[in-house]
């Protein structure tokens, strides 16, 4: 059921098909046609202002948007003197960094696409991903990185020599692949490696230098030419190549100023890979409003928040639960009175927004039927007993807490659902959380939430040009608002396909029409409502292939069960199981942070197990006690070993990935579900 446009200014269809891009942030007003376009315009709107600081390589660098724009056009001239040519693909497997960024912008500006990924990823992964983009080039991060990579490379020694190189097909085997260079972006390559590549191997400095000796031979691009190929974190099987296009990454930059309007002058800091989308995206619009960018990294993003303090910080849900938990940690080290003051004043912090959420018509109990006079009337009066001790606790904890957090403005969040209880506390030491939604299919962003319309719990408003629906996930028909259904998506920011892959393509647009199957499941909050000021914003609710379904037939979403085990600061993560029996299990990854913090109080080593699994049983009942039967956990299973990124546990952004889990830890499984009904 669609929305009216007065509700929901993201819903109206995206004009033109040309591929150009009105970006608002920048001072002309003709269309750009290509990312790279922006670069130039940057330039002469900024000049000498600080663009991008990247302090954790050797050398440390900074970029003015002038060295920005002149270092890509230059290394760009290199890559054509290499051979790179419009329609080509690099191969780009690094982290973030501005080289990352002048090479990245670069192949773009060559009119070739590169196929991008992470310098921690597998071997196996690195060398698919080189085959089946068919890349012609690659540009690594270092010579550990460029040495892991070179038994795949020496199959190409005779084509990157100049002799004749095999197809390969798409095929992840040992074909030859058709390399015409390597480019390393940091240090100097081992012996090993310039030995086995020759000629072909150059480092950043040799192409910028090559650029140096030949103009740029400016290239047509237009929007609907392809930009890069992102890859899926695959759960099985090999990952997908997802095709955005120009016109995909441009409507982002041309509509996120809906959500944020980062200022020249102001401070980011940049702390996810640049593979992923979501990083990546909002990197391109923070350049585009003329705001800096800090590069920083997992082992040293918490003194860079107090180093370089930002006025805008990008990052997944588990960040803030590690930041917020730094703060607990810190309070628990307070004498005894200020421990005690600042724990109640945050309470009352606390108490007093979410009766404001009430107030304002921004609390989710009160989307889908009408506040009660009484519950209006309760809040209102606890938000006015309440408000001084707000105003104490901004004064006297929260201004310290958020010195301490080192964000100055916003947090945007995504690649995850973002736990209430997180939620609450940032709001009571005000500090804004935006929280988006969205796929790397999806270029990503196809809803946030606003600073001027922050409901809490929802993933807000579509993004400008974007139209979602609600659909029975069996017939794909329309759901009244309110009713929970499968979210199929439409805008200038979807894919054009996945790379060489149409069936794939085929199944993810089934819908027809160029509706897009999202796999998420939600909810979008219905116009009419009485004291609701929440109407059109989209709640997720889980993943439409996590259902579990329970032997008595109820359908259970798992992910705000977990996140709800997950606000006990002693578990790290939980995953559900228990389809086809009657009732749930829980995987348990206990928070082993927390629990030394309780050993060193109490002057032990360790907590002993039995005491351990006592303390997450209580803390497993309690966080459900208020839910209904069938969302009960059962039994649990404490896990000895934490999941992690280098066995497949969890993603590169940190999220549990269950079919990576449940093989893992088969044996644990198994005598959980033993326990289960």
């Amino acid at each position: 059921m669609p929305l009216s446009k007065e509700r929901q200014p993201g819903r109206e269809q995206s004009g033109g098909s040309s591929g150009g891009a009105i970006l608002p942030q920048l001072a002309s007003t003709a269309p750009v046609h290509c990312l790279p376009d922006i670069w130039d315009r940057l330039a002469a709107q900024h000049g000498d202002a600080l663009a991008g600081v990247d302090p954790h390589h050797q050398p440390a660098e900074e970029y003015s948007f002038t060295r920005m724009a002149a270092s890509i056009t230059q290394f760009a001239a290199g890559l054509q003197s290499l051979g790179l040519s419009k329609g080509d693909k690099v191969s780009l497997f690094s982290e973030n960094s501005g080289r990352w960024m002048v090479a990245d912008q670069a192949v773009m500006k060559c009119g070739a696409a590169d196929a991008v990924r992470g310098v921690s990823s597998t071997v196996e992964e690195l060398q698919y991903i080189l085959q089946h983009s068919e890349s012609t080039g690659l540009v690594v991060q270092d010579a550990a990185t460029l040495d892991k990579l070179l038994p795949t490379l020496r199959g190409s020694t005779e084509g990157l020599n100049g002799s004749s190189s095999g197809s390969n097909g798409g095929s992840s085997g040992s074909a030859a692949l058709p390399i015409r260079f390597v480019v390393q972006l940091w240090g100097e390559p081992s012996a090993e490696a310039a030995a086995a590549l020759g000629p072909a191997l150059h480092t950043y400095g040799d192409v910028l230098a090559r650029g140096a000796q030949q103009a740029f031979r400016p290239v047509e691009v237009s929007g609907q030419d392809l930009a890069t190929l992102c890859y899926t974190s695959g759960t099985t099987g090999h990952p997908k190549g997802v095709m955005l296009t120009h016109a995909n990454l441009l409507s982002q930059l041309a509509n996120l100023p809906y959500f944020l309007s980062p200022q020249p002058g102001e401070q980011a800091l940049s702390l996810l890979p640049p593979w992923h989308i979501y990083e990546r995206t909002v990197t391109y619009f923070i350049y585009s409003c003329g705001t800096c960018t800090t590069y920083s990294n997992i082992r040293c993003f918490r003194d860079d928040l107090l180093k370089h303090p930002p006025d805008y910080f990008v990052c997944v849900p588990l960040v803030l639960d590690a930041l917020h938990s730094k703060v607990e940690a810190t309070l628990k080290k307070a004498s005894g009175l200020r421990r005690a003051l600042a724990t109640n004043l945050l309470a009352a912090a606390a108490a007093y927004v979410q009766a404001r959420r009430v107030v304002q018509g921004l609390d989710l109990k009160y989307a889908l039927q009408p506040r009660p006079v009484g519950a209006l009337l309760q809040a209102w009066l606890a938000s006015v007993l309440l408000a001084p001790l707000h105003w104490l606790c901004q004064k006297l904890v929260a201004a310290k807490v958020r010195v301490a957090v080192g964000v100055r403005k916003f947090v945007i969040s995504g690649g995850g659902s973002l736990s209430p209880f997180l939620d609450t506390f940032y709001e009571s030491i005000g500090l804004q959380v935006l929280n988006g939604w969205g796929l790397t299919e999806t270029s990503p962003v196809l809803a946030c939430r606003r600073g001027v319309h922050n409901v809490r719990g929802s993933v807000g408003l579509p993004t400008p040009g974007t139209q979602l629906r609600v659909v029975d996930p069996d017939t794909l028909r329309d759901v009244p608002d309110g009713q929970q259904g499968l979210i199929l998506a439409r805008g200038p920011g979807v894919m054009a396909g996945y790379y060489r892959d149409e069936a794939a393509t085929a199944k993810a647009f089934k819908a027809g029409d160029g509706w897009f199957d999202t796999g998420d499941l939600g909810w979008r909050a219905p116009a009419g409502v009485a004291g609701s000021a929440m109407a059109g914003c989209t709640v997720l609710t889980g993943r439409a292939k996590d259902t579990i379904v329970l032997s008595n037939g109820e359908n259970v979403e798992p992910q705000p069960i977990e996140d709800a085990l997950c606000a006990s600061p002693l578990i790290k993560f939980a995953v559900l199981v228990g389809s086809g029996h009657r009732a749930l299990g829980a995987l348990i990854v206990a928070n082993s942070e927390a629990l030394e913090e309780l050993a060193k109080e109490r002057g032990a080593g360790a907590l002993p197990a039995a005491e351990v699994e006592q303390m997450i049983g209580a803390e497993v009942r309690s966080r459900l006690a208020g839910r209904v039967r069938w969302e009960h956990v059962a039994a649990y299973e404490v896990l000895q070993d934490p999941f992690s990124v280098d066995d497949g546990t969890l993603t590169r952004t940190m999220k549990p990935r269950r079919d990576a889990i449940f093989k893992k830890y088969a044996t644990e499984v198994a005598r959980l579900e033993s326990h289960l009904r």
